[in-house]
């Protein structure tokens, strides 16, 4: 278990082969609209790219760690890296905007800081140690509450306080966020989801770098993976498969469950 919290927000970025892209969306959005202290930033890249992200992020209060291969592996880094309970928050290299429901539509998020007090606040008045957003920005199926149920937390924006038994967990490549959502829910019996935040960021694998260039992900090599989670977390999810306009797709659905919202 987590023994203490470290409460000043510490932001991640693992990136591998997207420096320009980084340079281009992520970093801006932290950096000039946030206005993010650039030494609570850490990008961790591999060694043969140290270089030219250095050399490009052109801040010297940036932090450039050199990490390890493998999005799951460099998570399992990250974790090692800083402290046990530290408040971290970890967002993906190629994020356009953040976005906040307001009414039926979707608006830039105003405030970053003002967030990460908000959901600071749900570790401190609860179980919760980890926090994502709606996995879609789609204003028409999120609605504006925090839910405290089993839901799925993308990896692409999550807040966690670091526990090192569940980040440096690498059994699954193509399902790790999936991993990540339910091995919290599991040890906490909560996992927070702001199901009224949504990001604007490539979700199909189309930018050079990032996972498509470490894992296959095609139909039957994704499938192998999610069987096995579903053998592995059977009493949790089920498998969704089914053919869409672009071709067939398998993957996890959490079942539901009766853990109070709010």
């Amino acid at each position: 278990m987590v023994i203490y919290y470290i409460m000043d927000c510490k932001i991640v970025i693992p990136s591998l082969s997207r420096c320009d892209i980084l340079c281009e969306r992520t970093l801006p959005l932290l950096l000039e609209l946030y206005e993010i202290e650039p030494s609570n930033i850490f990008i961790f890249v591999v060694e043969d790219e140290y270089l030219d992200y250095k050399n490009k992020i052109n801040n010297e209060k940036v932090n450039v760690i050199v990490g390890v291969k493998g999005i799951a592996q460099q998570r399992a880094f990250i974790s090692n890296y800083f402290e046990e309970g530290q408040f971290i928050l970890s967002l993906d290299d190629d994020i356009k905007t953040i976005e906040e429901l307001e009414g039926d539509k979707l608006f830039p998020l105003k405030s970053l800081k003002d967030l990460n007090k908000i959901v600071k606040e749900i570790f401190k008045s609860s179980e919760s140690v980890c926090c994502g957003i709606y996995p879609t920005n789609n204003p028409f199926f999120m609605k504006s509450m925090v839910t405290s149920n089993l839901k799925f937390c993308i990896g692409a924006m999550r807040w966690y306080l670091n526990d090192r038994e569940i980040e440096t967990n690498t059994d699954y490549t193509l399902l790790e966020d999936y991993n990540k959502s339910i091995l919290y829910y599991k040890k906490y019996k909560t996992i927070s989801r702001l199901n009224y935040i949504a990001i604007d960021h490539d979700c199909n694998g189309k930018l050079k770098g990032g996972l498509a260039s470490v894992a296959d992900r095609s139909y039957h090599y994704k499938a192998l993976e999610v069987l096995k989670f579903q053998e592995d977390y059977k009493l949790y999810c089920s498998v969704n498969d089914r053919y869409t306009a672009k071709g067939r797709k398998i993957d996890i659905r959490f079942r539901k469950n009766r853990n109070n919202s709010k």
